[in-house]
């Protein structure tokens, strides 16, 4: 029937072909390289879309610089007319109301350099080594002291 040999071999064979198509099903069924793909389509999704977030920001911080100049002028262009008409119309032709300056945009859009802030100061420095303002015995040791100064000291009593 059959040789020992050509047995032997197509067992082998079969044996490796089997083998290369299982490492290939396992490869393309890998979990990890699934889910690692699925991250991967998850993340640039993600950023498309705060690429879009970030677009749309912007374009809504431009219309609303546009819109707030164009108020910003129509406020002028009415200021203008009520000032020219208080001129005109008052009875000593000078008018409290002044125009307005045309031509130079309300709002600029370069950022102005900013000083430093300070502290505020509208509280009561503290002293060194003194209770501040807001420490709970603030105050009580100079009513102490007031008292003790109105009322004279008691002599000890006699032995």
């Amino acid at each position: 029937m059959f040789e020992l040999t050509t047995l032997v071999a197509t067992g082998v064979i079969a044996f490796l072909v089997g083998g290369a198509v299982g490492y290939f099903i396992l490869e393309r069924l890998k979990p990890a390289q699934q889910s690692r793909a699925a991250l991967e389509k998850q993340f640039s999704e993600m950023q498309e879309q705060q690429q879009a977030y970030q677009q749309q920001v912007s374009g809504h911080f431009d219309r609303t610089a546009e819109l707030l100049n164009d108020l910003a002028e129509s406020y002028r262009s009415v200021h203008n007319h009520i000032a020219e008409g208080a001129q005109t119309l008052h009875s000593t032709g000078i008018s409290p109301l002044q125009p307005l300056p045309e031509g130079r945009p309300v709002l600029e859009s370069k950022a102005t350099p900013r000083t430093p802030s300070e502290q505020p100061l509208d509280y009561a420095p503290r002293q060194p080594g003194s209770k501040g303002a807001l420490h709970e015995e603030f105050g009580l040791d100079k009513d102490r002291q007031r008292k003790e100064e109105a009322e004279p000291p008691t002599p000890p009593p006699p032995l």
